[in-house]
């Protein structure tokens, strides 16, 4: 075990260290073709404040979100932790050893080396900030071949033309701009339009969230010009001061804060005039705010906003009082409704995108809970258990049982506390020919032949073993491999068959044998042969009920073609 262990971990650590030798990007970012004073451009130009119309031609809207959301630090904040929690989302791959080995590897080099969080966290970050969302590339190996590698693309450089054979305009940087068909790549969308005209344009949770962040931005302008040498917009009116004094004031004002890169309190400005009346200016600001205003109750509010609109929970990011929501216990269940809503969101939809373009033998999926709504799960279950023991109990005391054990154990099964297969229950039960198999495995290969493109593989591979690659970045960030089945053959063997409970004894009969936990009598045999019967064929069971044959009448059939209990027994 320790030797398998260790050849994984160090194949794991190959895959994270190594890049990938070939690209099958089209994008020119990817080969290095830069344009390096539009990128420095770019990363120094503050980002206007003025919103850009939203259209199918989304590319202006796109590139303005992106660079807006860094004005509010509160929905920075909230962008940041979304990002986190998908980009730290655990997933598992099932299917053929090599085949599974094989992709495992393109989703870890991801983006050209730089590994699996770094790619899906960029993509989470243009999913949730571009109405256009998420973008990726697949890297083919030629014109529609196999799937080689994944890259992003920045959602800003892309618009949709509406055309089914190349739906998607890409303008990089530097040169012209390229069609993509739809193999090239694939989309994730936040609410896509139903309106034709925009071709399917969505509505990034930032766009959701604008009005209240234009609000937010507007607070800290104005506590910028209160509190610092900003000046605000307004009405300035001056007595005894010509225009030219003032603007001449002013000038002389700017190049000294430029000169001593002052940017608060620039110092004192004279302004002088000659005559018997004193100068005086005054300004009235055209923007204020508002009588009474409450900055901790609008943030409050604001940061309620932005969950709405990401579809969170208001303390995955704000510390919620219990009572400002209503009943103390809402947040647990606001909790657990967002694992369908937001959380779940951008990854739902790219494991469907990635899913129709692997091969049909492979299954891809993300974990479907956090660890923080796996502890509100185990603490429901733990008061749902609690409750069952005290009927139980208290049934007991009084000596006329509310619950006997076996409902008890029922109900437990009911609530899924505990597995089924731990009851007794008065129907058929299902033995098995494989005692020591652990239930977790079992439990393991149940889920996975509940997958159609697992019975894929386990046909397409029968010689091959089928493995469960699961992958987290907290609990197996060097990935964790499963052996579901040594060969893929094993999984279409049967296992189990259904047979009669023997505790029941409802036709009575002769006992036959009997011990402290079974009890055999005639009519068990009996219903044992009926059930034969009725499975194999009933010539079966007029064999099993037919008296025996005498050596004479066995030496008289000899000749005679093979009977079915004669071909049974071999």
């Amino acid at each position: 075990m320790a030797k398998k262990g260790s050849k994984n971990k160090g194949r794991q650590k190959s895959v994270e260290r190594a890049v990938p030798d070939k690209l099958y990007s089209k994008q020119p970012r990817v080969k290095g073709e830069q344009n390096f004073f539009a990128s420095v451009y770019g990363w120094v130009q503050q980002a206007n404040l003025d919103e850009k119309p939203y259209k199918a031609n989304s590319r202006a809207r796109d590139e303005w979100l992106q660079g807006f959301w860094r004005n509010e630090p509160h929905l920075a904040g909230v962008l940041n932790s979304v990002v986190s929690i998908d980009k730290n989302r655990g997933w598992s791959l099932i299917g053929g050893r090599n085949q599974v080995s094989r992709f495992t590897t393109i989703l870890h080099l991801a983006e050209h080396g730089q590994g699996w969080r770094y790619y899906f966290g960029r993509g989470s970050q243009g999913f949730h900030s571009t109405d256009l969302g998420f973008i990726g590339e697949l890297g083919r190996e030629g014109g529609g071949g196999p799937l080689r590698a994944l890259y992003n693309v920045d959602s800003a450089r892309c618009r949709l033309t509406g055309n089914p054979d190349k739906p998607l305009k890409y303008h990089p940087t530097t040169g012209g701009e390229f069609d993509w068909q739809s193999d090239d790549f694939f989309r994730v969308t936040p609410m896509p339009s139903p309106d034709e005209r925009l071709h399917g344009l969505g509505f990034c949770a930032v766009s959701r969230c604008l009005e209240l962040a234009k609000i937010m931005v507007a607070v800290y302008q104005h506590d910028q010009e209160m509190l610092g040498a900003k000046m605000p917009r307004g009405l300035l009116l001056l007595k005894n001061i010509t225009e030219s004094q003032w603007e001449l004031a002013m000038e002389s004002r700017e190049e000294q804060l430029r000169a001593k890169e002052r940017q608060y309190y620039g110092g004192l400005e004279v302004l002088a005039a000659e005559g018997p009346e004193d100068p005086d200016a005054k300004l009235v600001a055209l923007s204020q705010l508002p009588t009474g205003f409450d900055l901790e109750k609008f943030t409050n509010l604001l940061m309620y906003g932005y969950a709405l609109a990401f579809g969170y929970d208001p303390s995955e990011f704000w510390p919620v009082k219990f009572g400002a929501l209503g009943r103390g216990t809402e947040t647990q269940v606001q909790h657990i409704k967002a694992t369908g809503k937001g959380q779940m969101d951008f990854v739902s939809g790219y494991q469907e995108g990635l899913q129709s373009d692997l091969p049909d033998s492979l299954h891809f999926a993300f974990e479907q809970r956090d660890i923080q709504g796996e502890i509100l799960d185990a603490e429901l279950a733990s008061k749902q258990a609690e409750w069952i023991v005290k009927f139980y109990e208290a049934g007991r005391q009084q000596g006329e049982p509310l619950l006997d054990r076996e409902q008890a154990m029922s109900l437990a099964v009911e609530k899924r506390l505990i597995p089924e297969e731990w009851t007794i229950v008065e129907e058929d039960v299902e033995g098995t020919d494989v005692k020591d198999v652990d239930r977790w495995l079992r439990l393991q290969r149940e889920r996975a032949l509940s997958y159609h493109r697992v019975h894929n593989a386990i046909e397409r591979f029968p010689e091959e073993p089928i493995i469960k690659y699961s992958y987290d970045p907290v609990k197996y960030p060097l990935g964790r491999e499963l052996v579901l089945w040594p060969r893929g053959e094993d999984a279409l063997r049967r296992h189990s068959w259904p047979v009669a409970k023997v505790q029941r004894q409802d036709e009575g009969g002769e006992v036959l044998f009997s011990n402290e936990e079974v009890t055999i009598t005639t009519g068990d045999v009996s219903r044992a042969i009926d059930e034969g019967g009725k499975r194999v064929d009933p010539e079966f069971a007029e064999l099993l009920t037919a008296p025996a044959m005498t050596e004479e009448e066995m030496d008289a059939v000899e000749d005679k073609p093979r009977s079915l209990w004669q071909r049974i027994l071999g």
